[in-house]
């Protein structure tokens, strides 16, 4: 895939308690990127064995596990090895580790008019979920 302008990007890095990529964060993860919101750029399962033992397995690596090749992803390679070292690092046994580096397509036309402008972005910020949920809450806010 080739883009003129990217939009931003997020890394998210998503633990959780098993070999496998639990099917409801797979089935949200292949739903949003069927929407066209954003675009996968990278994706990396990190497993750590209860002897502390680690495998890794590239986005090429985990098309039966997730249904890749209903995705076209354009910038495997991105989340680089020393990320993932770092990450090795913090994984707990028994614990597996998803990575997933994704564009935010939707705000290419934003960033395109930023640069065609000579504007300059000075600040953005990402919030996690839950605490824009928290803070909602607090303030008497629903979605």
């Amino acid at each position: 895939m080739t883009v003129e302008t990217y939009g931003p990007a997020d890394l998210y890095v998503v633990a959780f308690p098993s070999e496998h990529v639990p099917g409801q964060i797979r089935e949200a993860v292949l739903t949003t990127l069927s929407s066209g919101v954003i675009t996968l750029l990278d994706l990396v399962l990190v497993r750590r064995a209860a002897d502390g033992s680690t495998e890794v397995l590239e986005i090429e690596s985990l098309g039966e596990e997730f249904d890749l090749d209903l995705v076209q992803t354009s910038g495997s390679g991105l989340v680089g090895q020393e990320d993932i070292d770092e990450l090795i690092e913090e994984v707990e046994p028994g614990t597996s580790v998803l990575v997933f580096l994704f564009e935010n397509t939707w705000a290419r036309s934003i960033a395109a008019a930023v640069r065609d402008t000579g504007a300059v972005v000075i600040s953005a910020q990402r919030f996690p979920a839950d605490v824009v949920n928290e803070v909602a809450e607090l303030a008497g806010v629903s979605a």
